[in-house]
């Protein structure tokens, strides 16, 4: 089999994906991709190599969010901002007068601070994609907002496709066939979960992408200059997002195991090197290492204080909460499927689970698997400091992406050990057929009906069913492509769809193909 042929052509598949994510998905609809995007404004057309998460947000963001329609969970904003629901039982008039007033948001406004209360809060997320992304908004600094947004999506979605290649060479040192590989790799290209948390403006896609690649560092021989790659890689992961501190227990076990010599140090050094000036301000600003608003909070916060907020938890119901959110959550709006489906998928992780108890000799099993527990420990955590902070015990699902390339090979590993020998080349190629599934699914049923207004919430509950047969969806295209780039007029969004859609069915066409042809060698 010549791998490359097969990855490229899934590497491709999954950009085609992440570009419709990318246009289809409404404006701000990524959790907290307004405040991430005013980040990047102050940076680029302000100077501020550092943002305070007190600034006011841009003029023209302010604005935006008060003719586009915001997401479920931006209800809180006062009128005139409408949620989805609101903004599609506005008469067409007004809806149109919205949409003509956005067009004409001026580029000036970006260096204008607004004057309500909205604040640039991820300012206290670590810099570096927002520092990546500044050179992108610059280029296009007298494109309008809609614009801007659209294309620092696209180049966020750039970035995280490198997590294809990363995936296949982390399950390679896994599998002994690359058809098993590569099949991982689509696996997480077909993951609907993945891209509607990831594709928006955000700091998201190049953790994950930097996480992934930490894996597979860790997984391959430490030589000399395997060691300064993972301290490096560590270092720019800590610049970009703080569940990269879950990290450092498994590296250091595996240094420790693994590399009994004084070049262990090099990854510490080189690490301390990059990030350490951020955690060290992190503490003199916020008292706390990860800077986190909830750590914030609670800075005097003892263990036994901690400890006794655990013991309070309901702990079946949060890791509930976080792994149904992993495997699909309605962007911001929290929009989810029905539950047999997310338990569908937990039968098949419980199987995968037993079954790696015999494949754990594996070193990179092992390895994969305490990046997977410790990152667990480290969501954990979190929803026990929500729990203080806000009497609510969760953690956004969406972080658990940067282990997907880990979590992917494992499952497979372990459904593989329980297959008949025949049956095992198919595990892989199956999931991604599942996956493929469940993400049409999740998109045409319940995500693109609810933007344009064919379903909405019930009261009290979640959104209602939506039915193809009777919804008049003769204008979905034209509420599509609402409040979006100029780019995006109806015909390319189709053209966009129909890549889409190809792609989705061209993974598991490409995953059973390669898993055919791999046996027949």
């Amino acid at each position: 089999m010549r791998a490359p042929r097969w990855l490229l052509a899934i590497w491709l598949c999954f950009l085609a994906r992440a570009f419709f994510y990318g246009a289809a998905l409404p404006l701000w609809e990524g959790y907290d991709e307004w405040s991430h995007f005013a980040v990047v404004q102050r940076m680029a057309f302000r100077g501020e190599p550092l943002v305070s998460r007190f600034s006011q947000i841009p003029r023209d963001v302010a604005a935006s969010l008060q003719l586009a329609p915001v997401s479920w969970e931006c209800r809180y904003l006062p009128p005139p901002s409408a949620t989805y629901d609101q903004f599609w039982r506005i008469p067409p008039a007004e809806r149109a007068r919205r949409e003509s007033e956005f067009r004409a948001i001026p580029s000036a406004w970006a260096l204008q601070d607004s004057t309500g209360n909205l604040k640039t809060y991820e300012g206290l997320q670590a810099p570096l994609a927002a520092w990546i992304m500044t050179p992108v908004l610059l280029a296009a600094r007298h494109a309008h907002l809609a614009t801007q947004i659209l294309l620092l999506r696209w180049f966020s979605m750039l970035i995280l496709s490198l997590v294809i290649p990363l995936t296949f060479l982390t399950a390679r040192s896994v599998f002994r066939h690359d058809a098993t590989a590569c099949a991982c790799a689509a696996i997480v290209a077909a993951m609907p979960g993945f891209l509607i948390g990831i594709a928006r403006v955000s700091n998201e896609s190049l953790a994950v992408v930097l996480f992934t690649l930490l894996l597979w560092l860790s997984v391959e021989p430490l030589t000399r200059l395997r060691l300064i790659a993972l301290g490096a890689v560590l270092g720019l992961g800590l610049l970009t997002k703080a569940y990269f501190l879950a990290a450092i227990p498994p590296v250091a076990l595996l240094l420790v195991l693994n590399c009994r010599r004084p070049r262990a140090l090099l990854v510490p050094l080189v690490t301390l090197a990059i990030a350490a000036w951020w955690y060290l301000r992190n503490l003199l600003t916020t008292g706390t290492l990860s800077g986190m608003w909830e750590s914030a909070v609670q800075p005097t916060a003892t263990l036994g204080a901690q400890l006794h907020q655990a013991t309070r938890v309901p702990w079946l119901v949060t890791i509930d909460s976080i792994l149904f959110s992993h495997l699909w959550l309605g962007a911001w709006s929290t929009l989810t499927v029905r539950s047999w489906m997310y338990h569908l998928f937990y039968l098949l992780i419980a199987l995968a689970m037993l079954g790696l108890a015999f494949r754990m000799s594996t070193s990179a099993i092992r390895i994969l698997a305490g990046f997977v527990l410790t990152f667990w420990l480290g969501q954990l955590y979190h929803a026990n400091l929500l729990s203080m902070v806000w009497g609510i015990a969760t953690s956004l699902g969406v972080y658990l992406n940067a282990v997907a390339a880990a979590e992917v090979t494992l499952c497979v590993a372990g459904l593989r050990a329980l297959s008949p020998r025949a049956a095992r080349r198919f595990v892989a190629p199956s999931g991604v057929a599942l996956f493929a599934l469940f993400d049409l699914y999740t998109l045409h049923m319940v995500a693109l009906p609810y933007y344009t207004g064919l379903i909405a919430h019930r009261p009290g509950g979640p959104v209602a069913n939506f039915h193809p047969a009777a919804a008049n969806s003769a204008d979905f295209l034209t509420r599509l492509a609402a409040f979006k780039a100029p780019l995006l007029s109806q015909p390319v969004l189709a053209v966009l769809w129909a890549f889409y859609a190809a792609a989705t069915l061209g993974l598991v066409a490409l995953s059973f193909a390669a898993a055919r042809r791999e046996s027949s060698h």
